[in-house]
C-alpha cells in the first residue's frame, strides 16, 4: 500500500495516551503539556489554508481542552464538540497567542442561538486533504483544499438550512487570553451568493471572499441578528461585536467556497472564480498532493502499526510552514512562507527534513528568510501572520543563522546571498552584548550565539570571506564560561526557559572534546549523562531527561555517542520509540510544535540524526529493515539494517567502513547507502 495509506490525520489531536514505560523510559519526566495538539484538518502539505472542525479549544481551535502548558489537563467540554468549520490554524504550538481560526463558517437550522450551536458529534472522519463531521443535529460539514481556496460541502437534514460566516473570528475561547478581537472591520454584501470582508487581525490587513453555490440568497449579520444593510462597518472598541454573513441553501445543500489574501478582496475573489472544479475532483487532487510528498520516505517492515506510526508523524511534519506565494505583506518578491510559529523547535529537526527531502519548498524557505532580511533588518525568531517580529526572544537566539546554514548544506539557495543576510542578522541590537562581552544573560542564549557564529563563520569561509569568519571564530571562543567546571553542567545559577541546566547541557557542540573536559573526562561526561536519562539516581528527577515531551533537549541522547557509549544512545532512542510514540490521537508526546517532535521521531526511526548547525549527521539505531529518502537533489539516500538487535556493530558508507558512527550532511545529500550490522548485544557484550 502507498505510505498515504497509513495516515492517522488524528495523531496527537488528543491527550497523550502512550505505553506504560519500562525500564529507562520510566524514570523520565514530562515538564510540558500532556497533548500533542494537532488538528485533523484538510489542509495541503505546506498549505496556505487549513478547514477544520471549530470547538473553540486549546491550541488549533479543536478539541475540548483548556490552555495547558503542563500538568493535568483542563477540560472545556465534556467531549469534543462542532460549532462550525473555521480556517487556518497552527499546529501542535503552546501558549504562543496567536491561533488564527478565521472566517468560522457555522451551519444551522432555523433561528442562530450561541448555546444551541455548540454541538455533539455524531460521526466524524479524515483523510489527508479532506475532513467530514456529522454534528448530533443532523448537518454534515466535508472540506477539503486547493492550493488557494477552501471548499465546503454541507448537507442538511431537511431543507431550510442557513451557514454564517463569521469574518471577525480570532482564536479560541473567551477568557484565559487566547482569544483577540479586530482592530477594525468592514464587511460587504456582494451578491445574493457572495460576501467579503477586510479585517485587521493581529495588526495585519486580512481579505475574505466566501461564495455560496447552491445557495439562496445572502444577507449580512452583526451581532448575532441579520441586518438589511449591504454594508457593515466599525473600528475601535465598536469592532469587538461580530459580523459577517449568511446564506441560505436551496434545498437541503450547498456549497462554499472561502479564500484568504493578504493583498486585496479583489486578489481573493479571482482564487475564488478559479475554483471550477468539483468538490470531489479537489478532494482527490488533494490526496494525490500528499501521496507525492509522503512518498519522499519508503520505509520497509512487515509490522503494520509501525508504518501507521511513521507515516501519520511524517504527515504532521509536513503541515507547516504554509505557502502564502505571492501574499507577502512586508516586501514584494513571490515567495512568502508564514507560520515559522516555534522556530526554535521546528530548525532542529523538521526543517533540516525539508531541506533533505524539498527542493521546491526549501527555496521559498531561504528566499523568505532572504527577503525578511532585507525588509526588517534581521532574520526573525517568530513569523506568523501579526505584525510583531520579535514575539519570543525567551527560548533561542541565532535561529535564522541555523536555519540558513542547515539549507546551504543541503544544497538549497545561493550562498553569497544567505551570507549577506547572515552578515544583516549579525548587527541586530539584542546581539551587541555577545559580541561585547562573549556572554548572554543566559547561558543557553550563549550557546545558541556561539554555535551560531561557528556556522556563520563556516558558510563565511565558503564564501571567500576568511576575515568574517575569523571575526566569528574569535566571537565564539569565550562560550566555556557558560558551564561550572564543580559540575561538568551548564551554570546552575543562571536562568532556563522550559527546563533547568541539565536539560540544556547535553547538546552537540563543534568542539566536543573541550566540553567532555569540563565534565573532567569523556567518562564522567558519560557518568552525566547516566544520571540525566535516568541509569543511575533514577527516582530523582530533578535533572531528567523530558522523554521527547519537549524539543529542549531531544538532541541530547546523541551526547552518548561523543562520549564512547553508543550502546546507551542506541537504549534511549530505542526506548523513546517504543514508549514515546504511538497511534491515534494521543500517539504525540507533548505539544507537535509545527513538526518539532514528529520530525524528530522520523529521524530517529531512519536511524540518523541531523545536528543543525553542522555539517554532520549522526548514526543512531534504525527501525527498519530498510529506509529509501528520495533528496532534493534527486538522489536516493538508504539506510539499511543488517541482522536483529538494537546495538551497531559496524557501519558502512557505500561500501567503506565508518571509523565514527558519524558522516557530514553534504554527503548524505549526494546518495548512497548506510548499511549497519545490529547486534542484541552492546560492543563487548
Amino acid at each position: 500500500m502507498h505510505p498515504i495509506s497509513y495516515v492517522n490525520v488524528f495523531q496527537g489531536s488528543g491527550a497523550i495516551d502512550l505505553p506504560q514505560p519500562q525500564g529507562i523510559a520510566a524514570s523520565w519526566h514530562f515538564i510540558k503539556a500532556l497533548c500533542g495538539n494537532t488538528h485533523p484538518g484538510a489542509v495541503l502539505p505546506f498549505g496556505k489554508l487549513s478547514a477544520c472542525c471549530y470547538s473553540a479549544g486549546y491550541s488549533a481551535g479543536y478539541g475540548n481542552h483548556k490552555i495547558n502548558c503542563g500538568g493535568p489537563i483542563r477540560r472545556l467540554y465534556d467531549k469534543n464538540k462542532f460549532i462550525g468549520i473555521s480556517h487556518m490554524h497552527q499546529s501542535g504550538i503552546g501558549a504562543l497567542g496567536f491561533y488564527y481560526n478565521y472566517a468560522l463558517t457555522i451551519p444551522f437550522l432555523g433561528a442562530p442561538d450561541a448555546e444551541a450551536l455548540v454541538r455533539d458529534i455524531a460521526e466524524e472522519a479524515a483523510e489527508p486533504g479532506y475532513y467530514t463531521v456529522t454534528a448530533a443535529d443532523g448537518i454534515c460539514s466535508e472540506v477539503t483544499v486547493s492550493e488557494f481556496c477552501a471548499r465546503h460541502r454541507y448537507t442538511f437534514p431537511v431543507s431550510g438550512g442557513k451557514i454564517a460566516v463569521d469574518f471577525t473570528n480570532d482564536g479560541l475561547y473567551e477568557g484565559e487570553d487566547v482569544c483577540s478581537r479586530p482592530r477594525e472591520w468592514r464587511v460587504e454584501r456582494i451578491s445574493d451568493s457572495a460576501a467579503a470582508a477586510e479585517v485587521t487581525l493581529q495588526g495585519v490587513r486580512v481579505y475574505f471572499y466566501a461564495e455560496c453555490r447552491g445557495g439562496g440568497g445572502c444577507a449580512l449579520w452583526r451581532g448575532g441578528a441579520e441586518v438589511s444593510g449591504a454594508v457593515e462597518c466599525a473600528e475601535g472598541e465598536a469592532a469587538a461585536s461580530r459580523c459577517g454573513c449568511v446564506f441560505s441553501a436551496d434545498g437541503n445543500a450547498a456549497e462554499l467556497v472561502v479564500s484568504v489574501s493578504l493583498r486585496s478582496i479583489e486578489s481573493a475573489r479571482e482564487a475564488a472564480s478559479r475554483e471550477t472544479a468539483p468538490f470531489e475532483e479537489v478532494r482527490l487532487a488533494a490526496k494525490r498532493a500528499w501521496a507525492e510528498r509522503l512518498g519522499k520516505i519508503e520505509i520497509f517492515t512487515d509490522n503494520e502499526r509501525e508504518k501507521e506510526i511513521f507515516y501519520s508523524n511524517f504527515y504532521h511534519t509536513l503541515v507547516k510552514p504554509s505557502d502564502w506565494r505571492g501574499e507577502s505583506f512586508l516586501y514584494k518578491e513571490d515567495d512568502f512562507m508564514l507560520d515559522f510559529c516555534t522556530l526554535w523547535d521546528m530548525y532542529k529537526t523538521q526543517l533540516p527534513l525539508i531541506f533533505t527531502l524539498y527542493g521546491d519548498v526549501s527555496e521559498k524557505i531561504v528566499n523568505t528568510y532572504a527577503n525578511l532580511g532585507e525588509a526588517l533588518g534581521f532574520l526573525p525568531h517568530t513569523l506568523v501572520l501579526c505584525d510583531r517580529f520579535r514575539i519570543e526572544a525567551k527560548q533561542a537566539q541565532m535561529l535564522g543563522v541555523y536555519v540558513l546554514y542547515d539549507a546551504f548544506r543541503r544544497g538549497a539557495g545561493d550562498p553569497q546571498k544567505l551570507l549577506a543576510a547572515v552578515k544583516r542578522d549579525l548587527t541586530r541590537e539584542e546581539y551587541r552584548g555577545f559580541f561585547e562581552t562573549g556572554r548572554c544573560t543566559k547561558t543557553t542564549h550563549t550557546l545558541d550565539m556561539a554555535e551560531g557564529c561557528r556556522a556563520a563563520a563556516e558558510l563565511a569561509r565558503c564564501c571567500g570571506d576568511a576575515a568574517l569568519a575569523a571575526q566569528l571564530e574569535a566571537a565564539a571562543s569565550p562560550v566555556w564560561g557558560a558551564f561550572d567546571e564543580a559540575t561538568g553542567l551548564l551554570r546552575a545559577d543562571a536562568d532556563y526557559y522550559e527546563g533547568n541546566h541539565w536539560n540544556y547541557s547535553f547538546r552537540p557542540m563543534r568542539d566536543m572534546e573541550t566540553r567532555m573536559a569540563l565534565a573532567g573526562s569523556p567518562e564522567r561526561f558519560a557518568a552525566l549523562c547516566d544520571r540525566f536519562f535516568g541509569y543511575t539516581d533514577a527516582a530523582d528527577t530533578s535533572g531528567r531527561f523530558e522523554g521527547f515531551n519537549n524539543e529542549t533537549d531531544m538532541e541530547a541522547p546523541y551526547a552518548y555517542f561523543y562520549a564512547g557509549r553508543h550502546d546507551r544512545l542506541c537504549e534511549v532512542i530505542d526506548a523513546g520509540l517504543t514508549y514515546m510514540f504511538t497511534t491515534g490521537r494521543g500517539g504525540i508526546p507533548g505539544n507537535n510544535d509545527s513538526g518539532g517532535l514528529s520530525s524528530c521521531y522520523l529521524w530517529n526511526a531512519v536511524g540518523v540524526f541531523p545536528v543543525s548547525g553542522q555539517d554532520l549527521m549522526l548514526v543512531g539505531t534504525p527501525r527498519f529493515e530498510k529506509t529509501v529518502m528520495h533528496l532534493a537533489n534527486g538522489g536516493d539516500f538508504t539506510v539499511v539494517r543488517k541482522g536483529a538487535g538494537i546495538y551497531v556493530r559496524e557501519a558502512l558508507f557505500n561500501g567503506e567502513k565508518l571509523g565514527r558512527l558519524c558522516f557530514p550532511a553534504s554527503r548524505m545529500m549526494a546518495g548512497g547507502t548506510l548499511e549497519l550490522t545490529m547486534s542484541e548485544t552492546p560492543a563487548g557484550g
